[in-house]
């Protein structure tokens, strides 16, 4: 599992699924500039299950982030698929339009 709190420029993912999870993140900005700058006034997060992650890797985090965890899971503003068999959910955690991303391939715990 990969926690980001920053925008992502070196992630361990596929570079076909790398470059879409960037894609995804800068369209609502117009380019990753704007998206950049949005991220340094207002960070989000990013979680990245990988498929080797073991069951439970959460618990290894503190209470509040495995709430949020959670709370994106059960309840994200969307879902959306990305390549390769990869999906991302968001959910906004402020007024502001902070939130967490989680990112997971088909069969794992995102």
């Amino acid at each position: 599992m990969q926690l980001l709190k920053h925008w992502p420029s070196e992630i361990a993912l596929p570079e076909e699924v790398k470059q879409a999870l960037l894609t995804h993140l800068t369209e609502p900005f117009g380019d990753e500039e704007s998206a950049k700058i949005f991220w340094l006034e207002y960070p989000s997060m990013i979680v990245i299950f990988d498929p080797n992650d073991p069951l439970g890797s959460v618990q290894w985090l503190n209470d509040e982030l495995q709430h949020q965890i959670e709370f994106a899971q059960l309840n994200p503003e969307y879902s959306d698929t990305l390549t390769l068999g990869y999906n991302i959910k968001l959910s906004i955690t402020s007024d502001a339009g902070n939130g967490i991303y989680l990112v997971s391939a088909e069969g794992t715990n995102g």
